[in-house]
């Protein structure tokens, strides 16, 4: 008779888990330790569901463990459910390229900025709807200021900041003179 599947009892919990998770991949070891099971079992698993290939890594996409942990809870029996989607071999790894890793074809200008991104001088605003949407308007916005930092203070820093700055210079200037009359005053 075969062990019984230690992470069944829990798999509603797992597959709010997988839906709920802001993580786009799974490694090996995160089934692991989402599963609590021992590194051969993570690898068992990994093997039953549809994979990415990065590099040498291979990754599960979050939306396949969930749709395979929301399969099982459907099933009115997952063990058997279990049991037949083992039957049925191991999908095909999938073969696309994830654009979304690295963006090199950003310009380093406002204008670029994704329309979720809300400038004004003093303000910054991003809405968004998902974590990755959130990620990627921040590089967005990094690789602006990295690529041209002057630029961006000069248009998107407060007008109150810079009128301080020069109201307190004003100021200073007004007491020198203040202190070179009264000097003068003292000497005649």
């Amino acid at each position: 008779m075969a062990r019984p599947v230690s992470w069944l009892p829990r798999l509603p919990a797992l597959a709010r888990s997988a839906t709920e998770s802001v993580r786009s991949h799974y490694t090996c070891s995160d089934i692991e330790r989402l599963f609590n099971i021992q590194p051969r079992s993570a690898q068992k698993l990994m093997n039953l569901l549809p994979t990415v290939r990065i590099g040498k890594s291979q990754l599960v996409e979050r939306e396949a463990l969930a749709s395979f942990l929301g399969r099982l809870a459907e099933a009115e029996d997952p063990g058997s459910a279990l049991a037949a989607i083992r039957a049925e071999g191991k999908p095909p790894v999938v073969r696309r390229k994830l654009r979304e890793l690295v963006q090199r074809d950003l310009s380093a200008d406002a204008s670029s900025l994704p329309p979720n991104v809300h400038l004004e001088p003093g303000t910054l605003a991003i809405s968004f709807t998902t974590v990755e949407e959130l990620a990627a308007s921040l590089w967005s916005l990094a690789t602006l200021l990295e690529e041209d930092l002057e630029g961006f203070a000069e248009r998107y820093e407060s007008l109150a900041e810079v009128d301080t700055g020069e109201s307190a210079e004003k100021e200073a200037e007004q007491a020198d003179a203040a202190y070179i009359r009264e000097w003068l005053a003292e000497q005649s």
